[in-house]
């Protein structure tokens, strides 16, 4: 963990505020082991406080630290929430996976790993939560094992890195995309799941430029989509290809994000039809 004055004033900052909402927070732990810091910072970024949740994310930036639970447990609570999951039992999910995220930090990113986690934590937990525990986490895993997949080809510069001429090039057609893509027809089919996704959006209270952002990205899957199947095969392999033209980690992680909760939307319309 890199710290300056700088830093040291913004953990500061994130220590008081973070008090309010999940109680004392170690400063010298945090210093000292990054597994008590990636816990406190799931924490905080899965509070109900939104200043709290964004400071965490400018904290996390920062110091630049693991968020493979963080964004994986973010994914699928927003995913529950976009099925119209009860409340009780997404805070049920919230609860058990902050704790779970603890048995995960720094494992291997395999289904062993993963079973042996979960087993060590149902293990402690009373016998009537056992059954609910490991459903959550059976419908978690996918979204843990996308993270750590995302996470390695991110570290892998030889899978990334191309070189000087075909990083331009891709930044130019990226930009060519994403200025033409409202000029774009849409057919009466191809918009159903935009629109959708987009109601939903405003449901949820998310701001009007975020909106406007995540009705572009989907715009471009739509297009991609074309002359693809209408399978989940199809889907994962055009959101595979398509999250390649956002060089930008953090733009990358948006559209990935964004293409999970866009999926269930998608697979609506196509059984409507």
């Amino acid at each position: 963990m890199h710290l300056n004055n700088e830093t040291l004033v913004l953990l500061s900052k994130f220590a008081i505020k973070a008090k309010k909402h999940i109680g004392i927070v170690e400063l010298n732990k945090m210093f000292t082991s990054q597994q008590y810091a990636n816990n406190i910072f799931i924490k905080a970024r899965l509070s109900d406080d939104k200043e709290l949740a964004i400071l965490t994310k400018i904290v996390n930036q920062e110091l630049n630290l693991n968020t493979i639970e963080m964004n994986s447990i973010e994914a699928y609570l927003d995913t529950l929430s976009a099925d119209g999951a009860n409340l009780d039992y997404i805070e049920s999910s919230k609860y058990f996976l902050i704790i779970l995220a603890d048995y995960l930090y720094g494992i291997p990113a395999d289904g062993n790993a993963f079973r042996q986690a979960v087993e060590s934590l149902a293990q402690h937990a009373d016998i009537e939560e056992q059954p609910l525990c490991l459903e959550i986490a059976r419908a978690f895993y996918p979204f843990w094992m996308n993270e750590n997949k995302l996470a390695c080809a991110m570290h892998n510069q030889a899978i990334l890195k191309a070189n000087t001429a075909e990083i331009d090039s891709l930044k130019k057609s990226t930009i060519e995309l994403w200025n033409n893509i409202d000029t774009e027809f849409f057919s009466t089919v191809e918009s159903e799941p935009i629109d959708l996704y987009i109601a939903s959006l405003h449901e949820r209270g998310i701001s009007s430029e975020q909106i406007q952002t995540k009705k572009k990205l989907a715009k471009i899957i739509i297009k991609e989509l074309r002359g693809e199947g209408n399978d989940k095969d199809s889907y994962r392999k055009v959101i595979d290809k398509t999250q390649h033209l956002f060089t930008r980690q953090d733009l990358q992680q948006l559209f990935l994000n964004m293409s999970r909760d866009f999926y269930n939307f998608w697979t609506s319309a196509q059984l409507s039809e």
